[in-house]
């Protein structure tokens, strides 16, 4: 019987592994990420509150912009509403959607 490999199939309908363990990492060595990945859509989803991200905050809502317009001007726009949250800790009006 003639076994035969095409495009990296070995007969059960999966990948050969890889030879060379480098690109191949197991499980339980790939770096874990932080954040969900459906979850993290900028870059400061998530992450702790500088004073400058307050100042931007403040000046954003002050300036008239939307909530969601100033969670995307601080790179926050996949956790709006942590951005909700902290304008309401700080006590700040804002706008809804823009129509």
């Amino acid at each position: 019987m003639v076994e035969i490999r095409r495009f990296g199939l070995n007969g059960t309908g999966r990948l050969n592994p890889l030879p060379n363990s480098r690109c191949n990492p197991r499980r339980n060595q790939r770096a874990n990420p932080v954040w969900p990945i459906t979850e993290k859509i900028d870059i400061y989803d998530g992450e702790p509150w500088t004073e400058m991200d307050i100042d931007d905050l403040i000046a954003s809502l002050r300036h008239g912009d939307t909530i969601d317009e100033a969670a995307q001007f601080l790179c926050r726009s996949g956790t709006i509403e942590q951005v909700r949250r902290k304008a309401k800790e700080l006590g700040l009006k804002y706008k809804g959607h823009r129509q």
